[in-house]
């Protein structure tokens, strides 16, 4: 990625061109579903479950009580 920085945007962008071009063409994606990545390879690649498992951890920020509130 170091050396073709640019070149995954350039396949992303001709892609989301294609897409963008079906769904004018076609009133939706159900002509190219399966060019598509899955939402299970999505989650994989981005490492959904590990995020959701860290996520739960963080503890939720809580407000102090002298912090204006809108009324």
């Amino acid at each position: 990625m170091v050396i073709w920085p640019v070149s995954s945007l350039r396949v992303a962008n001709k892609a989301q061109a294609e897409l963008y071009a079906a769904i004018l063409r076609d009133g939706g994606t159900h002509k190219i579903v399966e060019r598509m990545q899955t939402r299970a390879e999505l989650y994989a690649a981005i490492g959904l479950h590990d995020y959701e498992a860290f996520d739960s951890s963080i503890v939720q920020t809580i407000v102090p009580s002298g912090m204006p509130q809108r009324k």
